[in-house]
């Protein structure tokens, strides 16, 4: 047997907590039948549905996060790494032991939701919501188990708001992704058949077809990020397929060709901005980069490449195929399109060149707040004064799309108007000279990891 899942198991599952599960059940369904005298097995059912997913996603995700953090708390983080475990059963062991309490009494909840389903003569109905809850929990768990130990600095101790913190954060996401980009929510209660791809598919397969890929692409995410904090050398291919199966499978919902472009660059947006806000030891990882990098290592200058510079690239590479199907599109002008989502892209580099200039301090302290700060003083306070002058998309350009006055006035102008490419230009230059300034600071010639590009003059 898996030696972390035993110790996870022996950890949760003691004999008292076995007892006091059942025992805290069965007086809430005694509770159901006291108070409902009409239809029991009916609120029986559906609170045994709501009690199991509420065990599930929420005890099970915070449990499932802790299994991590005691470790780093305890320090015996260090004393895993150490072990002969490999980071597949490491990633097992800690997926499946974690939780385990709480999938203990999520089972017990699907055992009666199933048996009053059966009486009340909707098994299939159970069987499909019993089984969509266990692999879409299963994937939530796998993904902010993999954010986790990709953040995680095994020399900070983890506290509770932090787990909590990240638990919003992918709430948050999910709730953007699946509500506002494909309309994935649209398929939890929808009956009829839905159309994939040009293909009509019935809504229930098609969303457990979303949750056991989602599972399987969890999994992966877990077993990478396993691997790197367990120091075994790692490519981001796998972060790379996973962004383009997730635009994949999720763009198949969206039936207008341009939507979809559009789509896929937003989660590109976003999964590169998740990405970031997640990274630690950013010193450590692009000194090695730009190491390896001086000396030719490319396969090493992918292992110690960050995970958000690959979802801009992906996204960067989807602005070309896009131009030419907006220039061929004949029903709509969309000439100004293609400009506004380069300036979208170049606008989240810049962004991230913020961010990792902030976290390229000697500091504890997170770099994410003042990030946003600069983010709102030049994306707020200053176009704010400056707009009745016109030269608000100076400091943010995106607002070219607003109100341009210049653009009107100088002749074959571009979309957004010149003044938003000149600040967007002079941001990147300066954004570049201050990460250029900070890498400097950090790593002195005497190591031979100075900036790559004075070595070409040795």
């Amino acid at each position: 047997m898996n030696p972390e899942l035993r110790r996870q198991l022996t950890l949760e599952l003691t004999p008292s907590r076995l007892v006091l599960m059942p025992a805290i059940l069965l007086l809430m369904a005694v509770c159901v039948f006291m108070i409902e005298q009409q239809e029991p097995l009916l609120y029986l059912h559906q609170g045994a549905l709501v009690v199991m997913g509420l065990l599930a996603a929420c005890v099970g995700t915070f449990t499932a996060l802790s299994s991590i953090n005691d470790e780093v708390n305890e320090r015996t983080w260090d004393q895993q790494r150490m072990s002969a475990m490999g980071p597949w059963r490491m990633a097992w062991g800690k997926l499946l032991g974690g939780p385990s309490y709480a999938w203990y009494g999520a089972l017990l909840c699907a055992a009666a939701a199933f048996a009053s389903g059966v009486l009340l003569g909707r098994t299939g109905h159970t069987l499909q919501t019993v089984l969509l809850c266990v692999l879409g929990v299963g994937a939530l768990h796998c993904a902010l188990m993999a954010s986790r130990l990709y953040g995680m600095d095994p020399a900070k101790p983890a506290g509770s708001r932090s787990t909590w913190g990240l638990v919003i954060i992918v709430f948050f996401l999910v709730q953007m992704v699946g509500g506002l980009v494909v309309g994935l929510d649209s398929l939890l209660g929808n009956r009829d058949a839905v159309r994939w791809w040009g293909m009509p598919v019935a809504a229930p397969r098609l969303a457990l077809f979303f949750a056991a890929l989602a599972l399987l692409l969890g999994l992966l995410a877990l077993w990478r990020a396993m691997a790197m904090q367990l120091s075994v050398p790692t490519t981001p291919w796998a972060w790379a397929l996973g962004n383009a199966a997730a635009c994949v499978l999720l763009l198949g919902l969206v039936p207008d060709n341009t939507a979809r472009v559009l789509g896929a660059i937003a989660l590109l947006v976003l999964a590169t901005y998740y990405a970031a806000a997640l990274e630690n030891q950013v010193a450590q990882r692009w000194r090695s980069v730009l190491y390896n990098a001086r000396h030719g290592r490319w396969r090493r200058v992918l292992q110690s490449l960050p995970l958000w510079p690959v979802s801009w690239c992906m996204a960067f590479a989807v602005v070309l195929p896009a131009y030419i199907l907006w220039n061929a599109d004949p029903l709509a002008a969309r000439d100004h399109l293609g400009p506004f989502v380069l300036m979208v892209l170049l606008h989240v580099l810049r962004d991230c060149g913020i961010h990792l200039f902030f976290a390229l301090r000697n500091s504890y302290r997170s770099p994410l707040g003042m990030t946003m700060l600069v983010l709102l003083v030049l994306g707020g306070i200053l176009p704010a004064m400056l707009w009745s002058t016109g030269l608000a998309p100076l400091f943010e350009p995106l607002f070219g799309a607003l109100a341009a006055p210049l653009r009107h006035t100088m002749t074959n102008a571009p979309a957004l108007g010149w003044l938003a490419w000149i600040g967007m230009l002079v941001q990147l230059v300066a954004v570049a000279a201050a990460i250029l300034w900070r890498f400097r600071q950090l790593a002195p010639t005497a190591q031979g990891t100075q900036w790559p590009l004075q070595a070409t003059g040795r």
